[in-house]
C-alpha cells in the first residue's frame, strides 16, 4: 500500500492580477507535454503549487501573491529544470518564463539498481531456487552477468540452505547405505549402528564442505563461493574459463584472485573430517590428494555448470536477448488522477484511475504514451487539524500493452513508503510519481 500526505483545500490571500506562466522546450525547440512544473514561495510559507505542461508545452499558475518563488520543472529523460527568484507579472501584461530541458547527463535508458546488499539479497533469494532437474540444489552458481557481491551473512545464509535441503541428507543416507553394503570403514561395525555412523560421517562432511569450504573462508578473505556463469563466446573459451575458475575466484571487490579460500577450506574441511573418520597411515598424502581431487572436482563441476546444468536447471532467470529492450526497476513514472479527489471524504474508497503524464521511453524508443492507463485502489481518511484528506493507494499498475507493471512509491525497494502527492493547479486531481516495482523485459515492437 502506498500512503500518500493529506493536501488541504487551502487558499492564501492571492493578488488575482498576477500571474506565472510559460512554456516548456527541449533543446531542439520542440514542445515538452506532461512536464510537471512546481511553484513554491521562498518568502512565506504558502504551500507548494504543481501543475503539468499541456499538449502546446505550456504552464500557468494563477493567481499568484506578489513575492519571490522557486519554479522547478521536471520530465522522464531530461534534467531537473530550476528557476530561484522568479516573480509573478500582471495579467494584463505577463511576461512568459521560457523553460528549455536539458537531456539527462544518463544514458535515456533508466537503469536504476537496488543498493548492492539488496540487489544481493534479491539474487540470493532467486538463487535459492535453483534446481537440477527440479530436484537437486544448484544454489552456487549465479546467472547474472554483474551478480552484487554478498556479505557474510547473505553466505551463510547460501550455505545454510544448502546444508539443510532434504536431497544431501538423502545422499548421505545412500551413500551410508552403499559403504554398508562394500563393507567401507569396518571400524564404525554393522546393523544400525554402523550405518547411523556412516550417515552421520557423510552428513558432517557435507557440512564441512559448505561451511568451511564455501562459507567461513570465503567470508575471511572476502572472496565469492559462486561459479559465475559466463555463456558467451566459443566453446573453447569458456570451457578455458571453466577451468580456470578452479583456481581462481571472485573477490567482493570484483577482482579475480587465486583462489586461496577454496584451497584452505578444503584443508580445514579435511582437518575436521578427521575427528571422526578413521585414520589413515599417510595423512599428508591423504591431505595431497584432498587438494589435487578439489582443484579436479570444481573444474569438472564448472564445465556441467557451462554447458549442461543451466539447461536442465528450474527457476534459472531469463536473459534477455539484444533486441527485447528491458524497461528497468526504478524507472520513475509520471501519473495524473483522472478523477477530482477534492471532495472526496473518508466514506470513499475503490478503483482510481490515472494517467500517464509524459511519454515513457527506454533506449530513445516509445512504449508507453501520454495518456497511457493506470490504476491502482484508494481509501480516504479525513487528516486532522489541515481539513484535507489522506489517499491510500493500494497496488498501482500501469497498462503497457499486455502487460501490466506494479509500481512502487520509492526509487530504491523498500526504502519507504510514504508518496508525497502535489494537487494540481485549479483542480483536485493530483500528479504523482511513482517507479517501476521490478524489471519487465518488452517485446521489440513495443
Amino acid at each position: 500500500m502506498l500512503a500518500g500526505r493529506a493536501f488541504a483545500q487551502q487558499k492564501p490571500a492571492l493578488q488575482a492580477a498576477r500571474t506565472v506562466f510559460g512554456a516548456v522546450k527541449d533543446p531542439s525547440g520542440a514542445v515538452i507535454a506532461g512536464a510537471v512544473a512546481t511553484l513554491e514561495s521562498v518568502e512565506s510559507t504558502l504551500p507548494q503549487r504543481t501543475t503539468v505542461t499541456d499538449e502546446g508545452g505550456e504552464f500557468r499558475f494563477s493567481p499568484v501573491a506578489e513575492g519571490a518563488y522557486k519554479l522547478t520543472i521536471t520530465a522522464s529523460g531530461f534534467a531537473v529544470w530550476t528557476a530561484e527568484g522568479v516573480a509573478p507579472t500582471f495579467e494584463e501584461n505577463p511576461v512568459p518564463i521560457s523553460a528549455v530541458l536539458r537531456l539527462a547527463s544518463t544514458s535515456t535508458v533508466v537503469n536504476v539498481t537496488l543498493p548492492p546488499h539488496e540487489l544481493a539479497a534479491q539474487q540470493v533469494k532467486a538463487e535459492e531456487k535453483q534446481r537440477v532437474l527440479g530436484v537437486f540444489p544448484n544454489f552456487f552458481v549465479t546467472y547474472e552477468p554483474n551478480a552484487a557481491p554478498l556479505t557474510a551473512k547473505q553466505k551463510f545464509e547460501l550455505g545454510w540452505k544448502t546444508f539443510v535441503d532434504p536431497v544431501p541428507i538423502l545422499y548421505s543416507g545412500v551413500g551410508a547405505g552403499i559403504q554398508q553394503a562394500r563393507k567401507s570403514y569396518p571400524e564404525y561395525g554393522k546393523g544400525v549402528v554402523g550405518f547411523s555412523k556412516r550417515f552421520g560421517a557423510n552428513y558432517a562432511d557435507r557440512v564441512d564442505d559448505v561451511l568451511i569450504g564455501h562459507v567461513l573462508m570465503q567470508s575471511v578473505f572476502q572472496q565469492d563461493p559462486r561459479y559465475f556463469y559466463k555463456g558467451t563466446g566459443s566453446f573453447g573459451s569458456r570451457a578455458l574459463y571453466a577451468i580456470a575458475t578452479a583456481f581462481v575466484a571472485k573477490g567482493d571487490n570484483g577482482h579475480w584472485q587465486p583462489a586461496y579460500s577454496d584451497v584452505l577450506g578444503g584443508i580445514g574441511s579435511y582437518g575436521i573430517s578427521t575427528l571422526y573418520r578413521p585414520g589413515t597411515s599417510r595423512p599428508g598424502l591423504r591431505l595431497e590428494h584432498t587438494i589435487l581431487l578439489g582443484f579436479a572436482g570444481r573444474a569438472t563441476h564448472n564445465i556441467l555448470e557451462e554447458f549442461v546444468l543451466r539447461n536442465v536447471s528450474t527457476h534459472v532467470p531469463k536473459t534477455a536477448s539484444q533486441s527485447q529492450p528491458i524497461l528497468r526497476a526504478g524507472t520513475p513514472v509520471t501519473l495524473i488522477s483522472t478523477e477530482d479527489l477534492s471532495t472526496k471524504t473518508a466514506q470513499d474508497k475503490g478503483p482510481i484511475g490515472f494517467v500517464l503524464a509524459s511519454d515513457l521511453q527506454v533506449g530513445g524508443a516509445t512504449i508507453a504514451k501520454a495518456g497511457s492507463q493506470a490504476w491502482g485502489r484508494m481509501n480516504y481518511a479525513v487528516a486532522p487539524g489541515t481539513g484535507g484528506v489522506t489517499v491510500d493507494l493500494d497496488r498501482v499498475l500501469l497498462a503497457l500493452g499486455n502487460k501490466d507493471v506494479p509500481l512502487r512509491s520509492t526509487q530504491v525497494r523498500n526504502g519507504g513508503r510514504t508518496v508525497e502527492y502535489h494537487r494540481m493547479e485549479n483542480s483536485g486531481k493530483i500528479v504523482i510519481v511513482l517507479y517501476v516495482d521490478r524489471d519487465v523485459i518488452l517485446a521489440p515492437a513495443q
